[in-house]
């Protein structure tokens, strides 16, 4: 009885070992993050330069927050954070791919943050004033549709004024909108479609040799939409931030409409 008795009392006596044990590793694990917090934020290609200074603004709440940006397409980025790639936040320059994740539980908090606009581009001294002019070896530049929502936005507005067929052969696609805009300041393609917000931070560096010829007339808005992509505490204080007067108004200075 007394070896019964001792060997129960050594298997309660291990129980709550091990329960003490797994209290103090969930705390360590909890106060991790506070402790040394990182956010990874998946960003469209067309946010590099204003996510810099978003970046500057929330850090003044958030002092030891070390941020990382992965840009590219929407729809690459999407698919990444599917696959598993680490990540806390999807700044997409759409709504399709925060939804379709929200949709698999994989998004969370979501947030319509800014507008923009598609733009035509060709060089600065050039006289075409429509695709519509494009010579028998002159190139158009777009995203890839499956994967560059800029790129998505382009070929429907091509089609839905009965150009796309005209301008098929002209196509070249890009990863992104920034490698559109590179083309075309290049002279490796003739025109692109762009957003007005790459546009316009292009012609401020001082170095563009491309300019706006017109306006994509769209049916929708281009809205650019943000969740959380982690259960991190910081990542839904980051879309929170995207609410707030300053972010608005660095949004603005970047020439995105919020």
């Amino acid at each position: 009885m007394k070896l019964k008795h001792f060997i129960v009392s050594l298997l309660v006596l291990c129980l709550v070992l091990a329960g003490c044990s797994g209290t103090g590793d969930n705390s360590k694990d909890k106060s991790s993050e506070d402790n040394n917090p990182e956010l990874k934020i998946s960003a469209a290609a067309s946010l590099t330069d204003v996510t810099k200074e978003l970046e500057k603004e929330f850090k003044k709440e958030h002092k030891d927050a070390r941020i990382t940006f992965n840009y590219g397409g929407s729809g690459a980025l999407r698919s990444q954070i599917e696959k598993g790639a680490p990540s806390d936040v999807l700044m997409s320059a759409n709504t399709r791919d925060v939804d379709a994740l929200a949709k698999k539980g994989k998004a969370h908090h979501t947030y319509n943050y800014a507008k923009n606009k598609l733009v035509l581009i060709g060089d600065k001294d050039s006289d075409i004033k429509s695709v519509k002019d494009l010579k028998k070896n002159d190139k158009l530049a777009i995203g890839e549709a499956k994967s560059v929502p800029a790129g998505k936005y382009a070929e429907e507005y091509l089609k839905d004024k009965d150009l796309y067929n005209k301008v098929k052969p002209h196509l070249v696609y890009a990863k992104d909108v920034r490698q559109v805009l590179n083309y075309v300041n290049k002279g490796n393609s003739k025109l692109g479609y762009v957003y007005k917000t790459d546009l316009a931070q292009d012609q401020k560096s001082g170095n563009s040799n491309v300019k706006q010829i017109n306006e994509a007339q769209l049916k929708k808005p281009i809205t650019y939409k943000a969740g959380t992509t982690s259960d991190k505490k910081l990542a839904k204080e980051w879309v929170d931030f995207l609410k707030t007067d300053q972010a608005k108004k660095i949004m603005k200075k970047y020439k995105f409409e919020v």
